[in-house]
């Protein structure tokens, strides 16, 4: 039995920023489970880091994990720009402070728990997996439009 997560995530936010959602589809051999939620006033890039937190707390004990996203914030954040923001005191190379960084720092921390292969997916591409997470997110924000009364 192959021992390895897959995991694809996305981020949404309607008119960014506005209502927001994330989307996780997970598999790991034959079984597969999806998740999703919603935040009332964020933004894409909060929600695509949301959305691999998400994921990766629902994973138990030890494991190997491939996330695929097409946020390239989180993904060549995680695979090349953590060390320098923290080196930097979590500023970008422009000296402005990095947003989300309780956020960052749970990923880095979670990214030493596990062993994470960070891939990057090109969105509406037509995976299947993919595209799914995308539509959970875009389903979790929209019905808080619904709620609120928000054109989306």
């Amino acid at each position: 039995m192959d021992q390895t997560y897959r995991i694809f995530t996305d981020g949404s936010a309607i008119r960014n920023p506005g209502p927001g959602g994330w989307g996780v589809v997970a598999i790991l051999g034959k079984q597969r489970w999806e998740m999703s939620g919603a935040h009332p006033w964020t933004t894409i890039s909060e929600m695509e880091l949301v959305a691999a937190l998400k994921a990766l707390r629902s994973v138990e004990g030890r494991a190997r994990i491939e996330l695929h996203s097409d946020s390239e914030y989180l993904i060549y954040g995680m695979r090349s720009f953590v060390s320098r923001w923290q080196r930097e005191g979590w500023r970008n190379r422009r000296g402005i402070q990095l947003q989300h960084r309780e956020l960052w720092a749970e990923l880095i921390e979670m990214n030493t728990r596990f062993s994470i292969r960070w891939k990057w997916i090109r969105g509406h591409n037509g995976h299947r997996d993919q595209s799914r997470a995308d539509q959970l997110a875009y389903e979790a924000a929209r019905s808080l439009c619904v709620q609120q009364k928000v054109a989306a």
